[in-house]
């Protein structure tokens, strides 16, 4: 079976934290889990490209905190950081971006607000969940979209925030 342009992200990754490194150069080839060629290649921009014969995917980290995430707004007040973004093409295609950040409001506040802000750009509300100081929401597109966000209180820090979006794929 061949294998699909994230599934070479994923093993590259994993080849990655064995320690295989580039020996300074930008680009590494490899040789993913069903013996596939996988190029590596970083940019200077905090992205790395991984490549095989089924496409490639291009994977952005470090996107300077910026809490918008796949058309919804900025939370107020927030403090980013980080996430990423993920562009895939081949047979599978897909994106994805992941952002984290902080805020002072409660897990209620967070998710309604974005609730409304999913419900205002035609997304359908798919699931809901609170557990303790834990809350998330699932929502699809009519356009394979989707997003999944969670709010998590902790004790002195606030409300850490984490919102996952992907497309097609």
């Amino acid at each position: 079976m061949r294998m699909t342009i994230l599934g070479a992200v994923t093993g590259s990754l994993a080849l990655a934290g064995c320690g295989i490194s580039s020996g300074g150069s930008d680009e590494t080839v490899s040789q993913g889990p069903d013996g596939e060629e996988i190029t590596i290649s970083r940019d200077r921009d905090n992205s790395v490209t991984y490549s095989n014969e089924d496409g490639e995917t291009v994977v952005t980290t470090d996107t300077g905190g910026d809490t918008a995430v796949a058309g919804l707004p900025a939370y107020p007040g927030a403090q980013g950081n980080g996430g990423m973004n993920i562009n895939a093409t081949g047979d599978n295609g897909g994106s994805g971006q992941i952002t984290n950040f902080r805020t002072t409001d409660a897990p209620d506040d967070v998710i309604a607000f974005y609730r409304r802000a999913l419900e205002r750009r035609g997304y359908d509300v798919r699931a809901t969940m609170q557990t303790g100081q834990h809350q998330a929401i699932s929502a699809e597109g009519s356009d394979e979209s989707g997003m999944h966000i969670t709010a998590t209180e902790i004790p002195g820090q606030g409300t850490s925030v984490t919102i996952i979006a992907g497309h097609g794929g």
